[in-house]
């Protein structure tokens, strides 16, 4: 993949070049927002993960998901919420990533909530790999958007710069609140 306008543009794109070109094959990854699949098939695509989680808690994310994916040795959903990972998930991770809000084209009063990103914020790091990567893309263009960037910011912020490298990929001068992008890198 090619650093290009449109992926510094759009930060689902930028999160995938970063996938793409810092992770190597054959990792464990979580997706835990799986939406409609498109980031669990990029991996799944692009670096033949050993096991691919992907966490929703829509039975509509999962239908979407089987179609666009299919069934695979590496790859399970879990139907539960993501806060939950510790019930499902006990071994190292090299790579999380969260698409935040709603899922597209779906009931949009059905959104991520920056409690539970929280709760299972904490529940990633610990079970992050050293140089392993969480991945975060932000809508704060709705309500609980806004909540999500304040208060899963805040606590970001407070990583100790020691163990995790937080970098923020925004667009410092666009109206409307544009979608951004966190990296945490545990170093």
């Amino acid at each position: 993949m090619i650093y290009t306008d449109e992926i510094i543009n759009n930060p689902v794109k930028l999160s995938h070049y970063l996938i793409e070109n810092r992770m190597e094959n054959n990792i464990r990854a979580c997706d835990m927002t799986a939406g409609n699949g498109n980031d669990s098939k990029f991996i799944l695509d692009k670096k033949n993960p050993k096991i691919l989680y992907a966490f929703d808690i829509q039975k509509l994310s999962k239908e979407r998901c089987e179609k666009l994916i299919g069934q695979r040795d590496n790859f399970k959903f879990i139907l539960d919420d993501h806060k939950n990972i510790e019930k499902y998930i006990e071994e190292k991770i090299d790579l999380f990533i969260y698409n935040l809000g709603f899922l597209p084209k779906g009931d949009k009063s059905i959104t991520t909530n920056y409690k539970s990103v929280i709760q299972s914020l904490k529940s990633c790091l610990n079970l992050l790999n050293e140089n392993g990567l969480i991945l975060i893309t932000f809508y704060p263009g709705h309500d609980e958007g806004k909540n999500e960037e304040k208060y899963v910011g805040e606590f970001l912020k407070n990583l100790d710069q020691k163990t995790f490298q937080v970098i923020k990929y925004n667009f410092y001068n666009q109206i409307n609140n544009p979608p951004f992008l966190i990296s945490i890198r545990k170093v």
